[in-house]
């Protein structure tokens, strides 16, 4: 029988407050020093110790095989004062049952429907941006990604309004998720904190607009095939169930917080790329050229941009919005030859698992060339997958790779994007790796811009 034993400590601990020093002050760099030391590793929040999985095999066994013995830990524990009991924090019976109810709102065929939605959107966007004028591209992002998400989610008459409101709330809600699941302990969370009070105002603020709009659809009917009016009209086979009011506003809130912070998050990271690495975005716009013409780009064309796909993948790969992740073993776990006791929390990187240099070579360089000449052809299984995996793997996965296409190729037909002179953009984990400080302007590509939207 193979012996076990705990994990190792990480080195930088101190009494008291055991890593947070060292990991708030460069957490990525800390994330990515624990591979050096073993597989697994502890590290210490305060008091609490938390066990980080480093194995891209071991990871994916703990999200697959080993899933039925793990729930979602803390960090969604405390996501959950933000999402309720929606399929992204929920676990056992009410998880499968929810996934069973939110997924045929993100079948294929609806998918291709979004796409009309999401071309509209991007070109509106970019049709106010003027030549030369600077803006912070994390924020129009954002506001792209929320607005792409109204649409989709909510019929016409309510979607700007929606997502005008939904704006207002989002800064303190992605604030204070981080901070909360951060806190070494858990008083932390009722002091009167600057971060704090925003996240306890913005909560209630953005459950409103929702719970507004889930009366209206009840007072006038869903005909509409939005994707509320499918959340709503969702009925379990096996038991009939149908989702309550508050159900619904849990997965509505979920996927306007999650679809917009993540996605708006790469498209500002991919952007970023594209500016520093210009024989990039010259084969881009080329195949744009190529395969489109001055067409207006159409739901059928998205599956011929293989460049663009590609450039898409190696943003998710080198800046993975989420950086940590975590799970809590049900019953003590052998992950590796390593113990985890019960209750263990478990924690993962798939921003470092996305870097491992032994799996993708220069792993630091933005190289999208790398998904299409066949060196990822064999990566082993987990070594990608910036979705997750198994039982828990997003729903939206395929909604998000159509988003950003869709945004990529729009965008680039008509916007060469520039940095400002002097910036200089740093990595920011906060609930998603935001790039700090990245402030571009656009200039218009000189040949094939958009000629508008096909319905």
């Amino acid at each position: 029988m193979v012996s076990t034993q705990p994990p190792p400590v990480a080195p930088g601990r101190l009494p008291g407050i055991g890593h947070l020093a060292v990991m708030l002050r460069n957490p990525l760099a800390f994330m990515r020093s624990l591979p050096q030391v073993a597989d697994v590793v502890t590290i210490h929040l305060g008091w609490r110790p938390m066990y980080v999985v480093n194995s891209h095999d071991l990871v994916r066994a703990m999200l697959t095989s080993e899933a039925g013995n793990c729930t979602r830990g803390f960090i969604f524990e405390k996501a959950g004062k933000i999402f309720g009991r929606s399929v992204i924090v929920s676990d056992g019976e009410l998880h499968k049952r929810q996934r069973r109810l939110v997924q045929p709102a993100f079948h294929h065929q609806q998918i291709a429907r979004y796409a009309t939605v999401m071309i509209d959107a991007v070109a509106a966007k970019v049709r106010s941006w003027e030549p030369g004028q600077a803006f912070d591209v994390n924020s129009q992002m954002h506001d792209l990604g929320l607005e792409v998400l109204c649409r989709a989610l909510f019929r016409t008459e309510l979607a700007a309004d929606a997502a005008t409101r939904v704006k207002q709330a989002f800064p303190g809600i992605v604030a204070g998720i981080t901070a909360q699941a951060l806190y070494p302990m858990q008083w932390l969370e009722k002091l009167p904190l600057p971060v704090n009070r925003r996240f306890k105002a913005a909560v209630p603020q953005l459950r409103q607009v929702v719970d507004e709009i889930i009366a209206s659809y009840r007072d006038t009917g869903t005909a509409e095939n939005d994707v509320l009016a499918m959340l709503m009209a969702a009925q379990d086979q096996e038991t009939g169930h149908r989702m309550s009011d508050e159900q619904l506003r849990d997965e509505v809130v979920t996927l306007l917080v999650a679809g917009a912070e993540t996605v708006s998050t790469s498209l500002a990271w991919l952007f970023h790329e594209l500016a520093r690495n210009l024989d990039v975005e010259q084969s881009l716009v080329e195949e744009l050229t190529a395969e489109l013409g001055d067409a207006p780009l159409r739901f059928e064309d998205l599956a011929r941009l293989k460049y663009t796909s590609a450039v898409v993948n190696e943003t998710l790969r080198l800046h993975t919005p989420n950086w940590i992740l975590t799970r809590r073993a049900g019953h003590s776990l052998d992950l590796g030859g390593f113990s985890i006791p019960a209750g263990g929390e478990l924690a993962f990187s798939l921003t470092t698992l996305h870097r491992d240099p032994a799996l993708y070579d220069s792993p630091m360089q933005f190289d999208p060339l790398r998904w299409l000449d066949g060196r990822t052809a064999n990566l082993p299984r987990g070594a990608f997958m910036p979705f997750g995996v198994g039982k828990h793997k997003c729903l939206g996965d395929v909604f998000a790779l159509q988003e950003m296409v869709v945004a990529v190729a729009t965008i680039t037909r008509r916007w060469h994007l520039i940095h400002k002179p002097g910036i200089k953009v740093r990595e920011l984990p906060w609930t998603t790796v935001q790039p700090s400080g990245l402030t571009m302007y656009p200039v218009g590509q000189t040949a094939n811009p958009i000629a508008g939207t096909h319905h």
